[in-house]
């Protein structure tokens, strides 16, 4: 097979064709189904929605992606879940960016693959670069969202009208809460790196128990919408996911390195941006754009872009991007990657000038690395 052909099929089968996408991808689709079946509307409304304080709906938001290990692309359905149960679109933006950047797993990753530095930035960046993209994008939809919170006012009023209720049913959050909390560990245990005659029984048991307590908890005919939101959710993206993934394997494979690495090998706005731009273009699987600014690092990248690609590469993709469009149109979804590249690009450009030149921990001596931190 011809080396080229085989380096876009290695792509393929690392990002699709692996036990990985059974751990990670299946239990985020999973989950976004339970968000849309089980959890109240007016929960989403109380604590996200445009009557909602702003300041604990950001922050929540913010830090909600903590707990869930998910990609670029596995988010999308989950942003889809809380911005169609009446979340504002501030919040939600918010979450999509933040929810895959912000994972405990990709943070401990940085801190121990790159160092404190570089993790710490991360760290505190991140939720914050995501509160402010969801402010700008709150602020340019104004309009829109004044005319959506006057929408979900007058179907709660019709509701309130009929004889329903738009009360918050703490029981019912109660026991959509169990089931999520199964669901989330879940998700935690397919992210862990373990092997898998640990990992295989310890899924098993958090799927079998959402199950059992949705069974217990719920009514059939929840359950019975939780399949088909999951698969509903899974339809739309994947189709999308896989050929995208193919392009961008054929570019890795046939546009050489060197000229990349031309357009980031220094702290200038220009390499910045440029970095940028191709984090929030390229996908990376889960943990990946640590891997790959590592590299670039020890190749000589300077701080800057290595930085602007820590801040896209895991929150931002074009795939991502492609299935993002198909609920909230072109429109929406360009401006908010723009938004997220002049973020970053700040941000990173900041990073560079108060930290500098990279060095690698394990070069460091004891001194240096306690200097470092």
């Amino acid at each position: 097979m011809d080396s080229k052909l085989l380096a876009i099929v290695d792509v393929f089968r690392c990002c699709i064709f692996t036990p990985r996408v059974l751990t990670t991808v299946l239990p985020a689709f999973v989950l976004a189904g339970a968000i849309s079946a089980f959890v109240p509307r007016q929960a989403v409304l109380k604590y996200l929605g445009p009557g909602a304080k702003r300041i604990w709906a950001y922050l929540v938001s913010a830090i909600s992606g903590v707990v869930l290990s998910v990609c670029s692309c596995n988010v999308v359905p989950l942003f889809v879940s809380i911005y169609r149960h009446g979340a504002g679109l501030g919040p939600a933006v918010t979450f999509l960016y933040a929810g895959p950047a912000i994972n405990v797993v990709a943070i401990i990753f940085t801190f121990q693959v790159i160092g404190w530095g570089m993790g710490t930035w991360r760290a505190i960046g991140t939720p914050l670069l995501g509160i402010l993209a969801g402010i700008i994008m709150a602020r340019l939809y104004a309009r829109e969202e004044r005319r959506r919170a006057a929408e979900l006012t007058a179907e709660i009023v019709a509701t309130q009208t009929n004889g329903g209720t738009e009360e918050l049913d703490q029981v019912q959050l109660r026991h959509a809460l169990v089931v999520l909390a199964f669901l989330l560990a879940a998700v935690i245990v397919g992210a862990l790196h373990m092997p898998w005659y640990y990992q295989a029984p310890g899924m098993v048991a958090a799927f079998g128990g959402a199950v059992l307590a949705a069974l217990k908890l719920t009514d059939a005919e929840r359950v019975r919408e939780w399949g088909a939101e999951t698969w509903s959710f899974a339809k739309t993206v994947i189709p999308i996911l896989v050929p995208v993934i193919l392009l961008i394997g054929a570019l890795a494979a046939y546009i050489d390195i060197k000229y990349v690495y031309r357009l980031v090998g220094g702290n200038s706005p220009r390499y910045i941006a440029s970095a940028a731009a191709f984090g929030t273009l390229m996908y990376f699987p889960i943990l990946s754009e640590v891997a790959f600014t590592k590299a670039f690092l020890k190749l000589g990248m300077a701080t800057g872009p290595a930085m602007a690609i820590l801040y896209t590469g895991s929150g931002l993709s074009l795939p991502g991007a492609i299935a993002l469009s198909r609920y909230i149109g072109w429109k929406k979804t360009v401006l908010y990657l723009m938004v997220m590249m002049v973020l970053a690009t700040g941000a990173a450009m900041l990073f560079a000038s108060e930290i500098g030149q990279y060095l690698c921990p394990c070069k460091m001596d004891g001194t240096a690395a306690e200097a470092a931190k």
